[in-house]
């Protein structure tokens, strides 16, 4: 397996790189962790409307990165080597693809695929826009948390949608984590190409401290239920 925090960049975040591989860690645990969860409790109720709340929020955040990562580079962008000015737009053309595919998958599930910013998702988005007006390297770093917090979910995504014969959603599901890696390796390399300062390493802690406490609950039981009652 890659490993997709390997990446060559430079040595900026090195003061930093303890603490940003425990930020990564914990919350790709706590997202498995919260999967799992929906998954055991979707085994005692397998409603499709259940499956379509909890794939919603999910698949906001597609769409929501498709605009963040076109507005990165609009502001940002010539502050950056063309290649991750491409790389970028590369992963904003995933990004909208995934938004398709995901919404598919909601649809055959008789769900409703989502236009505005559900409720339950909304802090989350809130959070990496914030960010983005704050520094060129805070929405990296939010988004990448957030990447890697989602990628704790693929596993038991996997595990639960083969109990219930959901192949269309493994699927889907399998090419999604085949481009986060991509997504997560770019989001680290750029943050080690253009870190430069101390207070480009504090923005980025920052960010990825104020995800860690966001991005892990879409994936819970709870934020169904919270989404269906809202």
């Amino acid at each position: 397996m890659v490993d997709v925090r390997n990446v060559r960049g430079g040595s900026g975040l090195d003061p930093i790189r303890a603490e940003l591989d425990e930020l990564l860690d914990s919350v790709q645990v706590a997202t498995a962790q919260a999967t799992e969860a929906f998954f055991a409790s979707y085994d005692e109720d397998p409603d499709p409307a259940r499956l379509a709340s909890w794939l919603i929020p999910r698949c906001w955040r597609e769409i929501d990165y498709v605009y963040l990562l076109n507005e990165e580079i609009r502001r940002y962008g010539m502050q950056f080597e063309r290649r991750h000015i491409t790389l970028l737009a590369k992963q904003s053309f995933q990004e909208a693809e995934h938004y398709d595919m995901v919404g598919k998958a909601i649809e055959s599930l008789g769900g409703e695929v989502p236009t505005t910013v559900p409720a339950e998702a909304e802090p989350w988005s809130r959070f990496l826009w914030e960010c983005l007006d704050r520094h060129p390297l805070s929405a990296v770093a939010a988004w990448n948390l957030s990447e890697t917090s989602a990628s704790g979910s693929f596993e038991p995504t996997f595990r639960g949608a083969e109990r219930h014969g959901l192949d269309e959603v493994t699927r889907i599901y399998k090419q999604i984590e085949k481009d986060e890696k991509f997504h997560v390796g770019l989001g680290l390399q750029m943050m080690a190409t253009y870190v430069h300062t101390d207070e480009d390493r504090d923005e980025i802690l920052r960010a990825m401290r104020g995800m860690r406490d966001i991005a892990w609950r879409t994936f819970s039981p709870e934020s169904v239920a919270a989404g269906r009652d809202s």
